[in-house]
């Protein structure tokens, strides 16, 4: 496994929970920052680009930055990164609030703050990352740009799903066998993994509803990477009953959650690769790397939509208004219709109910400062004002 050397990998009903010890640094130095009361880890790598949302980073359970390898300065050559370590992971100090989920979301919002790396953001989340930054898109929605997860923690099971599971594998009393035997594992585990692991099982007995509580995600470009390959349990865990045929009931129903979730997003794709285990990025660096490229790609051109919205007063009681939604721009002069624009160029829409075209002017530096309305032969001027 490149950059990391795992120490265990547990499949806890839904969840996968990965524990990963550091090796050798690579990439980037890292940088504690002050969030709250602790420090965190933190890997910044890529320069900022006008309308390329920055990339951030969230590891699964009890995992370092050194477990995304060479991913993230892959993708420092289009845009700037951010990888980083939950409080009482690797090198970051351990927080005082509880590691509930909205905890860490909210941990990370003011770190990318305090970094001075500004929305939007495409996420990547493997595991545990994922209902992270399902929760940090539902809590921010208008700061996400795009989501990639990397066989994620299920965060759309109930817990009905989960007693299915266990139904269907034929499987008596599995849950509290294999929660005990997950207890023993975490015992040795370090303090902070320990944290998160309490708050993970707290969630688990609360029937997932936790993962839920933020509400749905942004419509923004959405790509799942899923794992089929089946791994090996560690030696310390006991698996009360056929552990293939539970992998296969298991991995069913995530395809099912997860290609409903693709197909809400309008850009949305689900790869279900069987060459690898949970650590997709380990052993198949370049399809993440073409997921979260994907991502960007789609993203980008929202991104770069959004310059346009804003008000252009062309009279005193006249104002085009230009909002986006989604992918679409949309125009609205006062006391008329809202109206879709199309684009003929980077910079210039035509409306197609009537004939008319807007033509946004930009500054050298690429920012809108006002549009000409071209109708009827006559070219009309407003500045943005908002």
């Amino acid at each position: 496994m490149r950059g990391v050397r795992r120490a265990a990998v547990a499949v806890y009903g839904m969840w996968c929970v990965s524990v990963v010890l550091p090796s050798a640094q690579t990439g980037p130095p890292k940088t504690l920052v002050e969030v709250d009361d602790h420090k965190l880890n933190v890997r910044l790598a890529g320069t900022a680009r006008p309308g390329v949302p920055a990339v951030v980073f969230e590891s699964g359970l009890g995992s370092t930055i050194d477990t995304w390898g060479a991913v993230p300065s892959e993708i420092a050559g289009s845009t700037r990164t951010v990888a980083y370590e939950r409080a009482g992971i690797g090198a970051s100090e351990p927080g005082a609030e509880p590691r509930s989920i909205r905890q860490i979301v909210t941990e990370l919002h003011a770190l990318l703050t305090k970094i001075e790396v500004p929305p939007p953001y495409v996420f990547v989340g493997h595991s545990y990352g994922g209902p992270i930054i399902h929760t940090f898109a539902a809590t921010y929605p208008k700061e996400v740009a795009g989501l990639v997860y990397v066989d994620p923690t299920d965060f759309t099971q109930t817990d009905a799903d989960m007693l299915a599971i266990w139904d269907k594998a034929g499987i008596k009393d599995g849950r509290d066998a294999l929660r005990k035997a997950q207890e023993q594992m975490m015992g040795s585990a370090p303090a902070g993994v320990k944290a998160e692991w309490r708050e993970l099982d707290r969630v688990e007995r609360g029937g997932f509803a936790e993962f839920r509580s933020a509400g749905e995600s942004p419509d923004v470009p959405t790509v799942i990477l899923l794992a089929g390959k089946i791994e090996p349990l560690p030696p310390a865990i006991s698996f009360p009953g056929n552990y293939d045929r539970w992998f296969q009931v298991n991995l069913e129903q995530r395809l099912d959650h997860f290609s409903r979730l693709a197909q809400r997003a309008s850009k949305g794709t689900l790869v279900h690769t069987s060459k690898s285990g949970h650590f997709i990025h380990a052993t198949e660096p370049d399809l993440l790397v073409w997921g979260i490229q994907r991502a960007l790609s789609s993203a980008t051109l929202h991104t770069e939509l959004e310059r346009f919205v804003g008000e252009y007063p062309l009279a005193p009681t006249f104002t085009i208004t230009i909002t986006r939604d989604g992918d679409k721009l949309f125009e609205q002069a006062t006391g008329q219709p809202r109206l879709q624009l199309f684009a003929d160029s980077a910079t210039t829409f035509s409306l197609k109910v009537v004939d008319a075209q807007i033509e946004f002017q930009t500054d050298a530096a690429g920012k809108v400062t006002g549009l000409v309305l071209a109708q009827n032969g006559r070219r009309l001027p407003a500045p943005k004002t908002k």
